[in-house]
């Protein structure tokens, strides 16, 4: 191997290091300082990189935060497989909002709520999210629907979880025992159960 291809693949080496370090730390100070005083300094501090190192890789914030929410997704997407594969579950409906619970509920899952908050009165991020996210949605929809065997295509039930998971891990901030959100993931579960005893989405949403 010759000594230039070495010195590139070192390079590109590098800056993957740093892309992921900068997308790790977004994470940790968005969820612990929100969207608004995740600063671009703050995040970089973090990381433990330059300042610069965001505007250098990145040619705005926007497009860094598009990347942290789609790096974001690529660990949920390894997660959920971990979680499948390690506890024998995620064949039945009702298996989905405890998974989805773990998952959703990490600290990577509320950076990703404030930014889409963010987003809603960000024109700029919001042109970037959107088409991300409706990627994002569609792959984990065809993800869910392949691995519960389901004949129908219909997204109702994922969104339900998602979005339902999605506001009771915001919500542990509001409530005086975060821990007893547990309950309500259960109850949810519990539900799917009873509506589809079968664990087939075409007898829930039927």
């Amino acid at each position: 191997m010759s000594e230039v291809n070495v010195l590139r693949r070192t390079q590109e080496q590098r800056t993957a290091e740093t892309r992921a370090a900068l997308f790790e730390a977004a994470v940790t100070t968005i969820s612990r300082l929100g969207y608004n005083r995740a600063s671009n300094a703050e995040i970089a501090d973090e990381a433990g990189v330059s300042r610069g190192a965001i505007t250098h890789h990145f040619a705005t914030r926007a497009a860094f935060i598009a990347e942290v929410v789609r790096w974001v997704f690529d660990q949920e997407v390894a997660a959920y497989r971990e979680i499948q594969r390690e506890r024998q579950i995620g064949a039945r409906v009702s298996d989905w909002p405890e998974i989805s619970w773990e998952v959703l509920s990490r600290p990577s899952g509320i950076a990703v709520l404030e930014i889409f908050v963010a987003s809603r009165s960000d024109p700029e991020l919001a042109s970037l999210i959107k088409p991300a996210q409706n990627v994002i949605e569609e792959a984990a929809a065809t993800a869910f629907f392949d691995r519960i065997g389901a004949t129908v295509r219909d997204p109702a039930a994922i969104r339900l979880v998602v979005w339902a998971v999605r506001g009771m891990a915001l919500g542990r901030d509001f409530i005086d025992d975060p821990d007893s959100m547990q309950a309500s993931v259960d109850l949810l579960s519990s539900m799917f159960e009873r509506l589809s005893p079968s664990g087939r989405l075409e007898e829930l949403v039927g």
